[in-house]
C-alpha cells in the first residue's frame, strides 16, 4: 500500500466503516463486501497433504508499478497460520507461485513454532495484474501488504488491525474515531513478527527483495533478532533489505519479491537494488536483471488524496489527534541512510 502521504493514511487507518471507501482497507472493522468473497480453488488450499507447487506456473511481467501477471496464483482465504483479510477484495489476492508459496510457508512456520492467531494478509495483485486502486505498485504479482502480529491489552495474541505503532511498539485500535470508549490498546508482537520475517528472508527459492517498514520498528525487530539464535546471513539480509520509504509503513509491511530467473527471460524487471546474493543466483541461472521499463500513463491507479481522506474521516477524539501529532516525530525525522536503503 503506497498512499501519497503519511497523514492521509493515518486518517484512513483510524476509520472503520469509512476505510473501505476511503483508502486501502488496513483497518480492523471494515465495511463488509457487497458480495460474498469467492473461495480459493481447492488445488491451492492447504490441507493435510502438501501443495504440489510444480503444478502451477506464473510469470511476472515488466515493472512492479507498471506490469501484468500471467498464471497468477490466488492466496488461500485461510491456511494454517495465515488468512487473507476478510475486509479486502478477494480479487486482489493473486501473486506469483514463488511469493504465494513463501507467504503460506512463513505463516505455517509461525503457527507450528509459536502458535497464536494467523497473520493477516492484505492486497497482493489482481489475477492478471495491472493497476489496482490505492496502490502505486502491486501490478505484477510480486508485492504484498502484511499486517503485523499484535498483542491485546492482556498481552495475548489479538486479531491484527491496521493500527500504527510507536517507538516502544505500542499502538491503539481506534475504532470509532470520535468515541474514546471503544479504543483498544495494542502491542507489537515482536517474536511472531520476527519469525515470519525470518522465514521469508531464508526462503532462497522465493527471493525476497524489499521490506518496507518504519525505521523505529525495524530497530525493534533487529534488536530482538540479535538476542536470538539467528544465522548471521539472515541478520545481514534483514538489515540491508529493510528500510523506511517516503511513507513510513508503521502499520504494516510492504514486501517486494525479486523476479524469478525464468520470469526475467519473459520480460520481468526488478527495481534496484540487486543484492550480491541475488546477483550470484542470477549468474548461476545464466540470466541478467533487466532495467525497469519506462512507465506508461495507463499504469497509474487512483490514489486517494489527503483532502478526500480527511473529509471522510470526520470528527476525531482528542486522543486520536494526539497520536497523529506524535506520529510526526518518526515520520518527519531524517532518514539515517544505509546501503541499499532509499
Amino acid at each position: 500500500m503506497e498512499p501519497p502521504g503519511p497523514v492521509m493514511h493515518a486518517y484512513a487507518l483510524f476509520t472503520s466503516a469509512l476505510i473501505w471507501v476511503v483508502a486501502s482497507g488496513c483497518s480492523p472493522a471494515q465495511k463488509p463486501l457487497a458480495t460474498p468473497p469467492m473461495e480459493a480453488p481447492e488445488s491451492v488450499t492447504p490441507g493435510p497433504q502438501p501443495i504440489d507447487w510444480s503444478a502451477f506456473e506464473s510469470v511476472s511481467v515488466r515493472n512492479p508499478n507498471d506490469g501484468s501477471l500471467r498464471g497468477g496464483v490466488p492466496l488461500p482465504l485461510a491456511a494454517p497460520g495465515l488468512r487473507f483479510n476478510p475486509g479486502r477484495d478477494p480479487n486482489a489476492r493473486y501473486g506469483t507461485v514463488e511469493m504465494v508459496r513463501s507467504l503460506i510457508d512463513a505463516g505455517s512456520r509461525v503457527h507450528r513454532e509459536l502458535g497464536g492467531l494467523p497473520v493477516t494478509i492484505n492486497d497482493l495483485s489482481r489475477e492478471h495484474g495491472g493497476p489496482i486502486p490505492h496502490h502505486r505498485s502491486h501490478q505484477s504479482g510480486r508485492d504484498v501488504d502484511v499486517l503485523f502480529y499484535q498483542l491485546g491489552p492482556a498481552g495475548k495474541p489479538i486479531e491484527s488491525v491496521g493500527a500504527f505503532f510507536d517507538q516502544t511498539g505500542a499502538g491503539v485500535d481506534f475504532r470509532d474515531l470520535a468515541d474514546p470508549s471503544d479504543d483498544v490498546y495494542l502491542q507489537l508482537d515482536i517474536p511472531r513478527t520476527w519469525l515470519f520475517l525470518q522465514a521469508l528472508i531464508e526462503d532462497d527459492e522465493a527471493q525476497l527483495q524489499d521490506i518496507f517498514v518504519a525505521e523505529h520498528l525495524r530497530t525493534l525487530l533487529l534488536d530482538y533478532a540479535r538476542t536470538q539464535d539467528v544465522p548471521a546471513a539472515t541478520l545481514t539480509r534483514f538489515a540491508e533489505m529493510s528500510c523506511q520509504p517516503g511513507y513510513p509503513h508503521d502499520d504494516h509491511f510492504h514486501f517486494r519479491f525479486f523476479c524469478a530467473p525464468d520470469d526475467i527471460k519473459e520480460g520481468c524487471r526488478d527495481s534496484q537494488p540487486i543484492y550480491p546474493w541475488q546477483q550470484q543466483k542470477l549468474k548461476a541461472a545464466g540470466v541478467r536483471p533487466l532495467p525497469l521499463a519506462p512507465a506508461r500513463k495507463r499504469a497509474k491507479a487512483k490514489i486517494v488524496t489527503h483532502e478526500e481522506a480527511r473529509e471522510a474521516a470526520g470528527p476525531m477524539d482528542a486522543e486520536v489527534e494526539r497520536w497523529l501529532e506524535r506520529r510526526k516525530g518518526w515520520v518527519d525525522q531524517p532518514h539515517p541512510g544505509r546501503p541499499y536503503c532509499r
